[in-house]
């Protein structure tokens, strides 16, 4: 029965892979005394093959019995289209046509590569068949040379096996089955590739030249060009001249043609290579490099450059970017460095830097947006992309953040309202929907924080997109987005690396951009149907409503704070004051003030010390502001003349140049006072949170203490009390400074005394209340231990006018322990304390309050007194003579005169006896003519404390020829006051003086009585 023709080419080739049997199946087993030739010349005899180079023999029937097989194989493949194979090799065939491109390959190729080409032998997989260790000891002695001659014999190699895969891409139904030329595209592809590359492009200078050489006899000579008839090499022609010459000169290495031939090939190749499989082979060849046999400069240049066309395919960056990382966890900075100039390498085939980067930088951003964020692909396409912004960053910014940030950009400065094309639909129109903004963000979050922190890819990033990402940040904050964290880390890592100057250009453009504080801003951030964020257009202008601000001062300060970064804060915060002076004086929008107002107070609340890390620009503003406040305070305003009309215009009934002018008034008058407020928590702000001042400092804060003691009776209450507050941090500061510079002999106690000295000044500005009265405290201890520091002189003198101050305090607490301190160091230095009071309590621009709590003051210390009251009784009676004196004085401030007069009868009456008959016809003609009951009632309390302090020295002291009227007085008003109190202390002091005057008639009568008992 005859076979078919499937059948024939099977059977054909069996018989091709029994050849391969005899040639190469049968195990290699070296024996001491033997070699690897003795085995190889004993198979190619058995064979019927004549050679002159075994190993070279060997190599060629190996190939020859491959090309026959792969022939055989593709026949096969070819007519067997309807059977059911599913492949015409089993594993011995495999085994046998691995072993014939291993042969091919380490005895064939290798020894034509020059150091540094192909993947060393060492590093292959050792097969029975081959005597791998001959071949690494050979590799690893001395730099073996190639000669021109080798370029021939690796040509004739390397053209059969690149000729079996055109071969096999002819036959379609080979690609079903396992071929010759499959196991070389997948196994041997860097060795074809090492192979052609040296071929096509190593340069001649590398081969060894051998410059003459033997002439074989002429019957071998004649031979040779028999056997070799497609060989190279071409001998001198005979002539009678050289007919005896014994040496012969040969055409050495490949012709240009070949060499072209050769490149056409790889390049052939290469494009037909499985993407994944050609960057495996050449990244092998790169990566053989060793310190004796490193990779050729030109290998690794050609090597570079067909890496670099893989990027030009689909999804290159991709194959390329998973190649080279691998399955590594985290990429060095060298890898980084390796990875970015290879994406980057610039292929020769294209025209221009740009055009390459529009092919790769779309790669780049789809792989950004798929990866996460932490993987080392991730990683790696930021590191790219940092390095394209250092190299061209136009280029970078066209491709790269253009069309990340492009989106946002366009439409937060759109100029014109948005026109939507459906006049139905009322909605704004939707620009970013909540999907497109967060993939947005999350690829700028990724190169932010997942790249390197350059300043320069930062600034290329976000410089032009800081505002819109802020009024981002405003609207999550305030409506609770899941996006809050992410655009805060984007701020965050832009103000954290850019320098100061940058830093506050973008908060000024945040700040005072036209557009938002106008209202014409179109774009703006809403809330998004799945609890996201959207942008929208709006298709009218917004405008903005009287308190409505563009920017939350307290949001701002907040972000600044988590900065943590003083020059920037404090450098921001000179910033808004100078900033806020000079619009003061432009008289600009009053919107942008009260913004810049309320950044202001915020940051001092918040920030504190963080902010007033230069002191003498901050005070210098500050008193700028008192001193001009006090200026016009004490300068009358010029009212402008109206003009005179004859004519009366009906249609004006109201004036409109007086409402802008009472207009005007108005917001002058608020503003100096939110500016007065400003400038005085500047002053207590700075005192607070520096410990020491420079001189320059210290004499601001000297030369506003007089402007300020003129604001002590400003007219707004809360001016009053905060000037009062300053002023005292100021006295407790200025004297700790004045203390510390002050030369004393150096001693541990005075030391010791300077530091409880700065320690209680450093209370005093506290603002617990707590801290202050034990500030208090440690003071009146001082005094009273008659410390050097502060017993005499200027020491004194501070002292006591800070408690002086202290009694002023709108807090109870506080001043009730001002006045027992003062009463407490009235032992010591009554007059001074009495002086200081009394001028005070009689000045009539003081306010009320105040004079009234010095009259406590000045009572306890009356009390404390006791009889020694004598020695400060002028000083005493003089302030009360003043405030008595005046009757257009507060009821309650002549009543109080009146009390401290009484307590003085009572406690030393001796003491008033110079000015005894003075005392009581005043208080007898107050009774008669003073109307207000609360006066005549203290009046009254008066005559009976005298009473009641002279006792039985009544008659004899009090002044006999007032007695009388004081008797007539006290009975009218006991019998016709119209007030009850009034009456009733004029009976109890009837009384009174009735028992003095019974007691003093019958102490005679009770003494006889007594005796006679």
């Amino acid at each position: 029965m005859e076979m078919s023709k499937h059948e024939e080419e099977k059977a054909l080739l069996r018989e091709y892979l029994t050849e391969a049997h005899k040639l190469v199946g049968e195990k290699v087993e070296l024996k001491e005394e033997g070699s690897i030739e003795e085995t190889l010349v004993s198979r190619l005899g058995y064979l019927g093959i004549e050679f002159n180079d075994p190993r070279q023999a060997f190599v060629e029937q190996c190939l020859k019995v491959l090309i026959n097989i792969q022939n055989s194989l593709l026949q096969v493949c070819a007519s067997g289209v309807n059977e059911t194979d599913k492949d015409y090799l089993g594993v011995r065939d495999f085994r046998l046509i691995h072993t014939l491109l291993q042969v091919i390959i380490s005895w064939g190729f290798y020894p034509c590569f020059l150091p540094g080409v192909g993947v060393p032998l060492s590093k292959r997989v050792k097969s029975g068949y081959t005597n791998h260790e001959l071949l690494s000891k050979e590799e690893t002695e001395k730099d073996h040379t190639v000669s021109l001659e080798s370029l021939n014999k690796l040509f004739k190699l390397t053209t059969p096996l690149v000729d079996i895969i055109s071969q096999s891409e002819k036959v379609p139904e080979s690609k079903s089955y396992t071929t010759v030329a499959s196991i070389l595209m997948s196994r041997h592809l860097p060795d074809l590739y090492a192979s052609l590359l040296q071929l096509a492009y190593a340069p001649m200078a590398a081969f060894q030249k051998p410059e003459r050489e033997e002439a074989p006899p002429p019957e071998q000579q004649q031979q040779q060009q028999q056997q070799q008839h497609v060989t190279r090499d071409q001998t001198i022609p005979l002539t009678p001249g050289n007919m005896f010459a014994r040496h012969t000169v040969k055409k050495l290495g490949l012709s240009k043609e070949e060499r072209d031939k050769c490149a056409r090939m790889f390049m052939w190749l290469f494009d037909r290579s499985d993407l994944s499989r050609a960057m495996e082979s050449l990244m092998s060849l790169l990566s053989t490099s060793s310190s004796l046999h490193p990779v050729p400069n030109w290998l690794r240049t050609m090597c570079g450059r067909f890496l670099s066309r893989i990027l030009l395919k689909p999804n290159g960056v991709s194959i390329v970017l998973e190649f080279t990382i691998g399955h590594v966890d985290q990429l060095q900075l060298a890898q980084l460095e390796s990875i970015s100039k290879l994406i980057l390498s610039v292929p020769q085939q294209m025209t221009s830097v740009e055009s390459y980067y529009a092919i790769i930088t779309p790669q780049l951003l789809t792989l950004l947006q798929k990866e996460p964020r932490q993987s080392p692909t991730s990683q790696a396409v930021t590191f790219i992309m940092s390095q394209m912004i250092g190299k061209h960053p136009t280029l970078a910014k066209t491709y790269l953040v253009d069309k990340i940030v492009g989106p946002l950009l366009s439409a937060w400065d759109e100029r014109e309202s948005y026109d939507a094309s459906s006049e139905e639909n009322t909605m704004d129109t939707v620009w970013l929907n909540e999907e497109e903004l967060m993939r947005l963000l999350d690829t700028l979050h990724q190169v932010m924080i997942g790249g390197e922190p350059s300043p320069v890819v930062i600034q290329t990033f976000l410089s032009s997109s800081i505002p819109c990402l802020y009024h981002l940040y405003q609207f999550t904050v305030h409506s609770k987005s899941g996006l809050k964290e992410t655009v805060l880390d984007l701020l965050s890592t832009y103000f954290r690396i850019t320098t100061t100057t940058d830093a506050i250009r973008e908060l000024k453009r945040i700040l005072l951009n036209p557009k938002d504080l106008s209202g014409a801003r179109v774009a703006y951030f809403a809330p998004g149907p799945s609890g996201g964020v959207v942008l929208r257009l709006r298709k009218s202008p917004k405008v903005l409503a009287g308190n409505e601000l563009p920017i939350h001062a307290g949001i701002l300060v907040a972000f600044l704070q988590s900065m943590e970064n003083d020059d920037l804060c404090g450098d921001f915060f000179v910033f808004l004051l100078n900033e806020y002076s000079s619009l003061q004086s432009n008289r600009t929008d009053p919107k942008v003030i009260l913004l810049i107002l309320h950044l202001i107070m915020g940051m001092l609340d918040t920030l504190g010390p963080t902010i007033l890390g230069k002191p003498t620009q901050i005070l210098s503003f500050a008193i700028n502001i008192i001193n001009d406040h006090v200026d016009r305070l004490l300068k009358p305003k010029e009212k402008p003349k109206k003009k005179d009309s004859k004519k009366v215009d009906i249609t004006r009934i109201v004036d409109q140049e007086e409402l802008e002018e009472s207009h005007d008034e108005q917001f002058s008058m608020e503003d100096d006072f939110e500016s007065l407020i400003l400038a005085i928590n500047l002053l207590r702000a700075v005192m607070h949170e520096n410990e020491e001042l420079s001189d320059q400092a210290v004499k601001l804060l000297q030369s506003s203490m007089e402007p300020l003691k003129t604001l002590e009776r400003h007219p707004f209450e809360l001016v009053s009390e905060s000037v009062n507050e300053v002023l005292l941090a100021m006295q407790s500061y200025l004297s700790a400074q004045t203390m510390s510079n002050t030369k004393h002999q150096p001693s541990a106690s005075i030391e010791a005394s300077k530091e409880k000295y700065r320690e209680a000044m450093k209370s005093l500005q506290d603002d617990l209340l707590p801290i202050r009265a034990h500030g208090m405290g440690m003071l009146k201890e001082m005094v009273l231990a008659k410390d050097p520091l502060v017993s005499t002189g200027e020491g004194l003198n501070q002292v006591l006018d800070i408690f002086v101050r202290l009694v002023q305090d709108e807090d109870s607490y506080i001043y009730l322990n001002a006045v027992k301190g003062l009463s407490a160091l009235t032992d010591a230095y009554g007059n001074q304390i009495i002086k200081k009071l009394g001028d005070i309590y009689c000045d009539s621009q003081q306010k009320l309050d105040n004079r009234l709590r010095i009259g406590e003051a000045l009572l306890q210390t009356i009390q404390r007194c006791g009889t020694a009251l004598g020695k400060y009784v002028n000083t005493l009676i003089k302030p009360l003579e003043i405030v008595l004196g005046r009757r257009e004085e507060d009821t309650n401030l002549r009543v109080s005169a009146l009390s401290l007069l009484s307590m003085a009868c009572q406690t030393c009456p001796v003491a008033l006896s110079t000015q005894m008959n003075e005392l009581i016809n005043w208080v007898l003609n107050i009774l008669e003519i003073e109307k207000a009951p609360e006066v005549r009632r203290a009046a009254t309390v008066l005559i009976l404390s005298l009473f009641r302090g002279l006792a039985a020295q009544t008659l004899y002291e009090y002044p006999a020829e007032s007695l009388k009227r004081t008797y007539r007085t006290l009975r009218y008003i006991e019998e016709t006051d119209s007030d009850d109190l009034t009456r009733y202390q004029a009976r109890v002091a009837l009384s009174d003086l009735d028992d003095i005057m019974r007691a003093e008639i019958f102490k005679n009568q009770k003494s006889t009585s007594v005796k006679y008992v």
